[in-house]
């Protein structure tokens, strides 16, 4: 069965940067110099939605007072001088690779600002794939389906052989409101698979390997870093 899609969209925060696995990064580097230990990384994911102050405190419940705000100064710190630092989601840059090997058209778009996106674009090495991005600084923010329309428009194709790949509800409103068929994806389960079928997925995967196999892409030639 061939792939019938000639151009594929990407959101940026949650679907190709991870952004919260910056901060976890952080997070375990800064507790091991201060001598605090090692957490569960995914264990820590979960306490994400209560805010730093309360999510260090539920990773680290055997620290005092004092070592907690150690801690949090010093991740605060770390973060701050680290700003311009991007983690790619588990994954995400092989099936990227995948899809410029089979000639597939990719795109971003995404609330991000617009310099800071070509920033992490530079950092990454990815512009060098990604040649049309649209962003909220440019168009009106997700769900507004323009930045997806003036995507299309732009790579000369149609709604029909395009596919939305994303992490939130925004994604999968616009695609729907595009008529572009959408895709989710859920690495560390954070949002309802439920909600984001209902917003407008066809299906919702948790391994960018399953996207792969959605698209029925060959492996790709390139060794795997």
């Amino acid at each position: 069965m061939s792939n019938p899609y000639d151009l594929v969209v990407f959101d940026w925060e949650g679907t190709i940067a991870d952004t919260l696995g910056i901060v976890l990064h952080i997070v375990a580097t800064e507790a091991n110099l201060l001598g605090f230990g090692n957490f569960d990384p995914h264990q820590a994911r979960k306490y994400v939605e209560l805010g730093l102050v309360q999510a260090l405190r539920k990773t680290y419940p055997h620290l005092t007072t004092t070592q907690h705000q150690q801690l949090l100064q010093a991740v605060q710190l770390a973060m701050h001088s680290r700003s311009t630092d991007v983690c790619l989601m588990p994954g995400v840059r092989e099936l990227i690779q995948r899809l410029h090997e089979a000639k597939i058209t990719l795109a971003i778009a995404t609330n991000k600002g617009q310099q800071s996106l070509l920033r992490a674009l530079q950092t990454t090495g990815l512009d060098k794939i990604f040649k049309i991005t649209r962003s909220a600084g440019q168009v009106p923010a997700k769900p507004c389906p323009q930045m997806l329309e003036e995507i299309i428009e732009e790579h000369g194709g149609t709604a029909a052989t395009t596919l939305m790949i994303g992490d939130s509800l925004t994604d999968m409103e616009m695609a729907k409101g595009a008529q572009v068929t959408a895709v989710g994806i859920d690495i560390y389960h954070q949002q309802e698979e439920s909600a984001l079928k209902a917003a407008g997925a066809v299906v919702v995967f948790d391994d960018y390997e399953q996207i792969a196999d959605f698209l029925n892409l060959s492996k790709s030639s390139e060794p795997h870093t």
